[in-house]
């Protein structure tokens, strides 16, 4: 098996396997629920791009532990995190649907040792046409489910009676054991206990979460996937049994994917992963929009952190940032961030045939730590992603 980079981080809800990036339909008003600066701004934002990329020997590289307060006045924000060096090459991919999830693939990652192999392939593509056609239609409030996915309209799936596997848009798989999933359901029947798990527990136990991370990483290889980031993990105790429940998301040359927030917007897709796993196997497995194929890698000069706090003052001076300065950021990343269409089908379910994934600063407070810590009354976005190429404004909420 390949080495591959275990992140651990917080984690974001996780939409079904049908349905990803599911919504209702977005106000008008919400522009996608995406920020960007515009005139003034806009212009003195590309003035910080364009004048410290040009003499970019005399730019401040900000790496290792920042802290530190930007903007001025009441509007401001605080951040106290360490910054991650920027890596000598960074890239702008684009992903295509990955033609390599045949039949054969699909026969490995099923796994099956039955020699009586069911297609039931039909049944799914008229699954995903119902399911489709469910969402768009306006419910008795008026109301739609509408939702972008990534890929085309095939569809295939496999099983043996205890096992079922699938493929949905060259893009997307979806793994169960159907006798491991009846013990960990059969876990609720009696006393259990879950717990999350950190990152100095991942050795701990007689079935550690590392453990059950290398039978993950095993699966997903079936599908031509090496590198994934552990988002968040818990484990699941009783009846004599344990699972770990794992949210992940991929890996692309060392760089995490991720969206940023805990909101979806109609055009947008978020790459990311689901598992159960036991002692005994793969209970479970979703990869929603997980599999694409890079086809296209245009090389780009990033913004370095020096960069982007100047970009932040300018947010946050001309109030397209709002926040009162009581909440401390306490991660600085540099993820892939999953591009949106900017003019998504409004009234159907779109497909979208490429996926480009652009590096971006995420600056941001894990969800449950911003909870925890009592912020309820604080003014500010949890999550501030910072286009690492443009500065624009991806994302702050």
């Amino acid at each position: 098996m390949r080495k591959n980079s275990l992140c651990l981080t917080m984690a974001t809800i996780f939409c079904a396997f049908a349905l990803t990036g599911c919504q209702k339909v977005p106000d008008a008003t919400t522009e996608n629920n995406i920020m960007h600066a515009q005139g003034d701004v806009e212009k003195q934002v590309q003035d910080i791009v364009i004048v410290d990329t040009q003499e970019q020997t005399q730019v401040k590289q900000v790496v290792g532990q920042y802290q530190g307060i930007v903007g001025t006045g009441d509007n401001t924000i605080s951040i106290n995190a360490e910054v991650p060096a920027l890596p000598d090459e960074l890239y702008i991919i684009t992903l295509k649907p990955n033609d390599g999830l045949d039949k054969n693939t699909l026969l490995t990652f099923l796994d099956s040792e039955s020699s009586n192999i069911e297609d039931t392939s039909q049944e799914l593509l008229k699954e995903i046409e119902e399911s489709d056609k469910y969402n768009v239609t306006p419910d008795e409030t008026g109301e739609r489910v509408l939702y972008s996915k990534f890929g085309d309209h095939s569809a295939m799936r496999l099983g043996d009676g205890k096992k079922e596997a699938s493929f949905a848009c060259h893009t997307s798989a979806y793994y169960v054991d159907n006798d491991l999933m009846e013990k960990y359901y059969g876990i609720y029947s009696g006393a259990y206990s879950e717990t999350l798990i950190i990152q100095d527990q991942m050795d701990k136990g007689s079935f550690s979460a590392n453990e059950a991370a290398k039978i993950l990483l095993d699966k997903v290889e079936a599908v031509g996937v090496s590198d994934i980031a552990i988002k968040k993990i818990h484990c699941t105790e009783g009846a004599g049994h344990s699972f770990y429940n794992i949210e992940f998301v991929p890996v692309y040359d060392g760089i995490v994917v991720d969206i940023g927030s805990n909101s979806y917007a109609l055009g947008q897709v978020w790459p990311n992963g689901y598992a159960l796993i036991s002692e005994e196997g793969v209970a479970e497995l979703s990869l929603i929009d997980f599999c694409g194929k890079s086809v296209d890698k245009k090389s780009v000069t990033a913004l370095s952190f020096e960069q982007v706090l100047k970009i932040l003052e300018q947010y946050l001076d001309s109030g397209i940032i709002e926040s009162d300065g009581k909440i401390t950021y306490n991660r600085v990343e540099l993820n892939y961030y999953p591009v949106p269409n900017p003019a998504p089908v409004m009234d159907e379910i779109e497909y979208k045939s490429e996926l480009v994934l652009t590096p971006i600063w995420h600056i941001y407070m894990p969800l449950d730590e911003y909870v925890d810590g009592g912020y309820g009354d604080a003014v500010g976005p949890s999550h501030i992603c910072v286009n690492a190429v443009t500065g624009e404004l991806e994302g702050a909420d």
